[in-house]
């Protein structure tokens, strides 16, 4: 297994879960972290708690400020060796009912970007001949289903594009991973619905799942592997893949018209469930 120790590493996503644990983990083993997010106010509050991380606020739906972004952190620290792509948004319901605004966000994030910061960081990586991109996918990508179904097409496009990239620069040294995780305990849920959290907020109840902290070893070990990485979280869910062959795939595919109804309603429950008070209340008197 190789060290982290020493290497620069951009962390996408970084202010909450799988981003926010990706990033404490990294700091931790002595890398030097770049933690990029939308919201400056959390970032500068991860930073207080973690010496030595250093902090970029960016909007990566926006192509300027993705440039702006790799620019900086060139021209801080002349190369980066591993990029972690963690950020992501989320968009529950069906897609009929979707404004175009939602469905070009969640492209722009989750798929665009990702492909964008490889693009731009892969030939410093290839002139070096090392390199590691972590590609954070979702059991989604194999089955997209109600209320996600633009979310879990957008991680079946990085899958695709993470597969292509690592049969062409694997020859140039750079490994690339991914990581497919299932149901994770963030505020992944409350977000899809439309909850924008701020760093004076309450934290909201975590949807069910893993703790982002395991997905965060996955992450971990791929950037410490010296060869490519597909891991499922848990990785009991790799068996799920089985909906894509014949001829489970017409049945899962049965199961899921029959339920999208029930499965868009008791998404949109599930999440408004888990938001608590958005501000903290005031001390008495």
């Amino acid at each position: 297994m190789r060290p982290v120790a020493g290497r620069v590493i951009v962390v996408t996503g970084a202010t909450s879960g799988i981003g926010q644990e990706t990033a404490r983990r990294l700091v931790t083993a002595g890398a030097t972290v770049v933690a990029v997010a939308r919201d400056r106010e959390r970032l500068r509050l991860l930073a207080r708690d973690l010496p030595g991380l250093e902090i970029e606020a960016c909007d990566l739906a926006n192509a300027d400020r993705r440039a702006e972004l790799i620019d900086r952190v060139l021209r801080r620290h002349g190369a980066v060796d591993g990029l972690v792509n963690s950020a992501a948004v989320g968009w529950q319901g069906e897609v009929v009912k979707m404004r175009r605004d939602d469905l070009e966000r969640l492209y722009a994030t989750n798929t665009i970007a990702v492909l964008d910061l490889c693009r731009m960081l892969l030939p410093g990586m290839i002139g070096r001949g090392d390199g590691d991109i972590v590609v954070i996918s979702s059991v989604l990508a194999w089955m997209a289903a109600p209320p996600l179904t633009v979310y879990g097409s957008t991680k079946a496009a990085v899958e695709a594009f993470a597969d292509g990239l690592r049969r062409e620069a694997l020859r140039h040294g750079v490994r690339v991973h991914v990581v497919r995780p299932g149901p994770v305990a963030t505020e992944f849920l409350v977000r899809s619905v439309g909850w924008r959290p701020r760093a004076r907020d309450l934290p909201v109840r975590p949807a069910p799942g893993v703790s982002p902290a395991r997905v965060a070893v996955a992450i971990e070990r791929c950037l410490r592997s010296s060869y490519p990485r597909r891991q499922t979280v848990p990785r009991v869910l790799a068996a799920t893949q089985i909906v894509r062959v014949q001829p489970i795939r017409p049945i899962a595919d049965a199961a899921a018209a029959a339920l999208a109804g029930p499965l868009v309603w008791f998404g949109r429950t599930l999440a408004n469930n888990r938001i608590r008070p958005r501000t903290a209340p005031r001390p008495a008197p």
